[in-house]
C-alpha cells in the first residue's frame, strides 16, 4: 500500500504473464474501477517479446497533454546555444555588428521546420532518420552514409570539448588542453546522473539554458543596444551583404541547424510513445511539433544576446575583430561583474550539455545504419576520445588558433547539412512513403526547394571567394599547391553535386510501417540507459527502473515488485 485509498492487485493477462493494476476504492460501489499507471515487471508483448510500457492518449486538457511532450525540444536545443554558435555569434557581430542578425533569424526558423518534419518522421513512421536511410539504400551506400553521419557527430564535438577547455582556464587559470582533457571526466559524470532517466536530463538541460540566458541577456541590457540597427539587421539586413560574409553566414547555418540534431530529435521524440490510433497519433504530432517552438525561441534571443555584446564591444574597438572568440570575448564585457566567470559558467554549461546529447546522437546513428548498440559510457568514451585528440594538439601547439578552429567547424556543419536534410525532406515529403500522411504538395515543393537553396549554398561557399574553403585559389597565382587545392575542390563538388543528386531522385524502396501497427521496440531502445549501476529505466513519464539482477525476481514475485517500485 502506498498510503492512499487504493491496493494493489495482482492481475493475469491472456498470455498468462502476471501484472499489477492498481484498484482504486469507491464508496459508491460494492467493486471499483482499475486503471494502469504502471505495471511491476516489464510486461511482454506476446508477439514481438517487446516491453509494453506507458502509451499516451489524448486527456482533454491541452496544458496537461502539452507537458506530456515537453523534453526533447529542450533536449535538442542546447546545440543551439553551444560554444559553436556562441563562436558564430562573436565573429557576425564582430565584424558585421547586426546586419547577419537575419541570418540567424531564418536559420531558427528552418529549424523549427526542420523539427517539426523529425517529429513526423519519428511519430508517424516509427523511426529514426539513421534507420530509414539504412532501410532504403545499398550495403555500399549505407556505409557511406554511416560514414558522414559519424564524421558529423564527431566533428560536432569540437566545439563542445574546446568550450569545456576555456571554461576551466577562466576558472582557474589552467591551459585549454587540461580542460579539454577533463571534459572526458565530466561527460562521465553527467551520463552517470542522465542513467537515472531521460527527464532528469531534460531538466539538467532547460536549468543550463537558463544560466546562459541569465548572464547574456544581463550583459546585453548593460552595453547599450542600437535598437534600430538591430531591427535594420534583423529585418533586411541581407542587402548589405557582401561575398566576405559568406564564411559567417554559413557558420551561422551550420550552427544553428547542426546535422547530427536531425539523427537525435527522430530518436528523442520516440521516448513519448502513443497509444497506435489515428487521433492519438494526430494530436501527438501536433504536440510534438509545438514544444520546439519556445525552446528555439529562446535560443535565437540568446545567441542574439551574444551579437549585441561583440557589435557594440568588439566592433570598432579591437584591433583584428576577426580573431576574437571564445577565448577572450569575456575580456569585452563591461558592465557585468564577474563576467568572465559567468562566461566560464555559459561555456561550460553550453559544452558539457552539447557533449552528452552528441553522445547520444552517435550512438543513434551506429544502431541505425549498422544495428549496433554501445553502452553508453563506452561510446561517450570513443566519441570524446576521437574528439580530444585534435582538439588537445591545437590548444596545446597552437592555442590562440582555437577560436579559428571553431569557425571551419561551423561551417563544415553546415556544408554537411544537406547529408541530413536532404534525406529527411526526401522521406517526409514522400507520397510512396508517408501515404497520406504526408504533407500537400505546396508544402512539399517549398522543403524540396528548402533543401536544394542548402544544398547550392554550401556548393557556392566552397569555391567563392569569401567562403572560407577554396576561395582563396582564385586570387592567387596559379602554383602547384593551388593546382592540387583546384583539383580536390572540384573532385569535392562533383561528389557533392552526386550525392545530392542521387538521393532526391532515387526511387524509395521502402515504405512506412502501418500507422495503427507498434514498433517491436527493443529492451531499453529510446530510454535513457547505461550500464552505470546496472539500471534499466524505461525513460517515459512513469519513471519507472529496476536493476538488471532484480529483473528475475520482480517477474518470480509481484509483492517484491511494488517495494522495489516504490522505492
Amino acid at each position: 500500500s502506498d498510503g492512499s485509498d487504493a491496493m494493489m492487485k495482482t492481475s493475469t493477462t491472456e498470455d498468462g504473464s502476471r501484472s499489477l493494476v492498481r484498484q482504486e476504492n469507491d464508496d459508491s460501489t460494492n467493486g471499483g474501477r482499475y486503471v494502469e499507471p504502471f505495471q511491476s515487471e516489464v510486461p511482454r508483448d506476446p508477439e514481438s517479446n517487446a516491453p509494453s510500457f506507458y502509451r499516451w492518449s489524448p486527456s482533454g486538457i491541452w496544458y496537461r497533454d502539452l507537458l506530456h511532450f515537453v523534453g526533447p525540444g529542450w533536449f535538442v536545443c542546447i546545440a543551439y546555444v553551444d560554444p559553436g554558435n556562441y563562436q558564430a555569434d562573436i565573429q557576425a557581430g564582430a565584424t558585421s555588428r547586426y546586419n547577419l542578425l537575419w541570418t540567424l533569424w531564418w536559420s531558427s526558423l528552418l529549424s523549427i521546420y526542420v523539427q517539426v518534419l523529425c517529429v513526423r518522421l519519428a511519430v508517424y513512421g516509427q523511426v529514426t532518420l539513421a534507420e530509414v536511410q539504412s532501410a532504403d539504400s545499398s550495403k555500399a551506400m549505407r556505409y557511406l552514409n554511416w560514414a558522414i553521419a559519424e564524421f558529423t557527430a564527431v566533428i560536432t564535438d569540437l566545439p563542445e570539448v574546446i568550450g569545456i577547455g576555456i571554461a576551466f582556464n577562466v576558472f582557474f587559470g589552467w591551459p585549454y588542453y587540461v580542460g579539454v582533457i577533463l571534459s572526458l571526466l565530466t561527460t562521465m559524470s553527467f551520463l552517470a546522473v542522465a542513467s537515472y532517466g531521460i527527464r532528469i536530463l531534460e531538466v539538467i538541460i532547460v536549468v543550463f539554458v537558463g544560466i546562459m540566458s541569465i548572464a547574456l541577456w544581463t550583459e546585453m541590457s548593460f552595453v547599450g543596444v542600437e535598437t534600430g540597427e538591430l531591427w535594420r539587421g534583423w529585418i533586411y539586413g541581407f542587402v548589405d551583404v557582401t561575398s566576405d560574409d559568406i564564411f559567417s553566414i554559413t557558420g551561422i547555418l551550420g550552427a544553428i541547424v547542426m546535422p547530427h540534431n536531425l539523427y537525435l530529435h527522430t530518436a528523442a521524440c520516440q521516448t513519448r510513445r502513443v497509444v497506435r490510433e489515428e487521433i492519438p497519433v494526430k494530436e501527438a504530432v501536433r504536440w510534438s511539433s509545438l514544444e520546439p517552438v519556445l525552446p528555439v525561441l529562446v535560443s535565437f534571443f540568446v545567441n542574439m544576446a551574444v551579437i549585441a555584446i561583440a557589435a557594440e564591444t568588439v566592433n570598432g574597438t579591437a584591433d583584428e575583430p576577426e580573431k576574437v572568440g571564445l577565448t577572450d570575448f569575456c575580456y569585452y564585457f563591461q558592465k557585468l561583474k564577474g563576467g568572465c566567470v559567468l562566461w566560464g559558467i555559459a561555456l561550460l554549461a553550453a559544452g558539457q550539455s552539447s557533449a552528452i546529447t552528441t553522445t547520444y546522437t552517435g550512438q543513434y546513428i551506429m544502431d541505425g545504419f549498422l544495428h549496433m548498440r554501445l553502452p553508453t559510457w563506452a561510446r561517450a568514451v570513443l566519441t570524446r576520445l576521437v574528439a580530444i585528440a585534435p582538439c588537445v594538439i591545437v590548444s596545446a601547439a597552437f592555442p590562440t588558433k582555437l577560436n579559428h578552429m571553431v569557425n571551419i567547424v561551423n561551417s563544415a556543419l553546415s556544408f554537411l547539412l544537406p547529408f541530413a536534410f536532404t534525406p529527411l525532406v526526401k522521406y517526409t515529403t514522400s507520397v510512396e512513403y508517408m501515404g497520406r500522411y504526408a504533407p500537400p504538395l505546396w508544402e512539399r515543393y517549398l522543403l524540396r526547394g528548402a533543401a536544394v537553396f542548402v544544398y547550392l549554398l554550401n556548393a557556392v561557399s566552397l569555391s567563392i571567394t569569401g567562403g572560407g574553403f577554396f576561395g582563396f585559389i582564385f586570387k592567387e597565382p596559379m602554383s602547384v599547391k593551388n593546382g592540387f587545392y583546384a583539383f580536390l575542390m572540384a573532385v569535392i563538388q562533383a561528389f557533392y553535386f552526386w550525392w545530392n543528386l542521387y538521393t532526391m531522385i532515387k526511387p524509395i524502396s521502402t515504405k512506412m510501417m502501418p500507422l495503427e501497427e507498434e514498433r517491436p521496440y527493443d529492451e531499453a531502445e529510446f530510454a535513457i540507459t547505461s550500464d552505470f549501476g546496472d539500471l534499466i529505466c524505461d525513460g517515459n513519464a512513469n519513471g519507472c527502473c529496476a536493476r538488471r539482477s532484480q529483473m528475475s525476481r520482480i517477474e518470480r514475485d509481484s509483492d517484491l515488485a511494488v517495494s522495489l517500485i516504490d522505492e
